[in-house]
């Protein structure tokens, strides 16, 4: 005959399956947890564009200033996005416009809700290849205002924007004038060269890189470029005067007036680049963009 059992061996019972219970509800809660933060994941990975998550890779800075000094804009904050992609990414790009990059921060006039180089540097942060942006900080370096020191220059934001984008051709395009008004051409005119294969139809740089040729004295190359650049009716007389002293034009007709092109900056001399940047219509993209 069996043996009655205690009121402690009840206990012992009861407690123990009250452990096994809590150790099993403990599993299942884990687990569902656990899949619940892995499904979240996978939503937020998919809410992001591939060419975002592919920009917080390639978002460092690179390169050097122009007194050979390491490019470094400080951490990453929003962002980074990409120019190309903005008609995706209306929102983003609204965060930055509408709060850094006003009107009077592009015509270089006044900071919005910081200083001029603050307002610029959040602009580039968060867009690198932000075309107008790209401007803005070529014509403050250009103009030799004052720098801020808790910020790189110019070339520094270009070469950053090349790496990010390298598909983009304005960065080549506006890193491209400002090595040539710096004089250093060899570099200016791979720049130059680059963009113009990533935009053939664009002639303004086509006529930039004739004047780059001239500088380094390779005239015949640069004959053959102002051909194909005054045949497509391009009025600027720079690099056909240029030429015409150098011996490699016959001086038969003068050119139009300089302010025949637009211009992003000052007008166009002889002595300098055609200065502006694309349409977007030229760059496959839908607007364009603010001379």
């Amino acid at each position: 005959m069996d043996k009655p059992i205690t009121h402690k061996q009840i206990r012992s019972i009861f407690t123990e399956t009250a452990k096994r219970n809590a150790i099993e509800i403990m599993a299942r809660t884990w687990r569902s947890l656990r899949l619940k933060s892995v499904y979240f994941s996978i939503l937020a990975l998919a809410s992001i564009s591939p060419a975002v998550l592919a920009g917080k890779n390639n978002s460092s800075w690179v390169g050097t200033d122009f007194e050979g000094k390491e490019c470094n804009g400080g951490r990453q904050g929003y962002g980074p996005f990409d120019y190309l992609q903005r008609a995706s990414l209306p929102g983003e790009l609204a965060v930055v416009e509408d709060n850094h990059f006003t009107e009077n921060v592009e015509n270089l006039e006044s900071g919005n809700t910081g200083n001029l180089t603050s307002e610029i540097h959040y602009t580039l942060s968060a867009w690198p290849n932000h075309h107008r942006a790209l401007n803005s900080i070529l014509k403050y370096r250009l103009q030799r205002m004052p720098s801020d020191e808790r910020f790189p220059p110019a070339e520094c934001y270009l070469q950053r924007a090349i790496k990010f984008s390298p598909n983009d051709p304005t960065p080549y395009i506006l890193f491209g004038l400002l090595l040539h008004k710096f004089g250093n051409y060899e570099a200016a005119l791979s720049a130059y060269q680059t963009a113009t294969r990533l935009l053939p139809r664009d002639i303004v740089t086509q006529y930039n890189v004739g004047l780059t040729l001239v500088e380094l004295k390779r005239y015949e190359e640069a004959k053959k470029v102002a051909e194909e650049v005054y045949a497509s009716g391009f009025p600027l007389p720079g690099l056909k005067n240029k030429l015409i002293r150098a011996g490699y034009w016959e001086n038969t007709s003068k050119g139009a007036e300089p302010s025949a092109i637009p211009q992003a900056n000052a007008s166009a001399t002889e002595a300098s680049p055609a200065s502006t940047i694309p349409s977007e219509e030229d760059t496959s993209l839908s607007k364009s963009i603010k001379q």
